[in-house]
């Protein structure tokens, strides 16, 4: 596994693998939630019209596509200069809160979109709602990724010169 003395570092470096698996996991979900949303958004009928011909649903529906979008795009990210052999700590770990953070924000839009059949054990999105929580904790939570990402960014941050 390597040299002796080094386990630690070994351990931290498999965790950069691990956010970047969590991120596309919860990624995953937020896609499912957003594909649920939209499905039921386009066929609900209430007041002559679907649910999705309303400006709010609309606006949701743009919000988490959006969200959708960042969170893949930090994912790809940190897996490509992962395979490209680079150290990904940084990016790991922003992949991992944001797609997280997000897809926590995508699943409770698309349970309220779905009403009181969002809140029905054994829906798609009931279950999805329950499920992500556990993604947000993971290989660290959003709070120790921020200390993460924070960390990263001085260490390679240049000080100022005095003049």
């Amino acid at each position: 596994l390597g040299e002796a003395g080094q386990g630690f570092k070994v351990a931290m470096a498999t965790l950069d693998v691990f956010r970047t698996s969590v991120a596309a996991a919860a990624l995953g979900f937020a896609r499912r939630a957003f594909d649920e949303a939209l499905a039921h958004a386009m066929s609900r009928k209430m007041f002559g019209q679907t649910l999705a011909d309303f400006q709010l649903t609309q606006a949701k529906l743009a919000e988490m596509a959006t969200g959708i979008d960042a969170c893949a795009l930090l994912t790809y990210r940190a897996a490509w200069q992962r395979d490209q052999g680079r150290k990904v700590t940084k990016e790991a770990a922003m992949a991992k809160m944001t797609a997280t953070e997000n897809a926590q924000r995508v699943i409770d839009m698309a349970l309220q979109l779905h009403g009181g059949l969002g809140v029905k054990v054994g829906t798609r999105v009931e279950r999805l709602y329950r499920e992500i929580r556990a993604l947000r904790i993971y290989e660290g939570a959003t709070e120790v990724q921020q200390l993460i990402i924070a960390r990263e960014l001085l260490r390679d941050a240049t000080p100022p010169t005095k003049e």
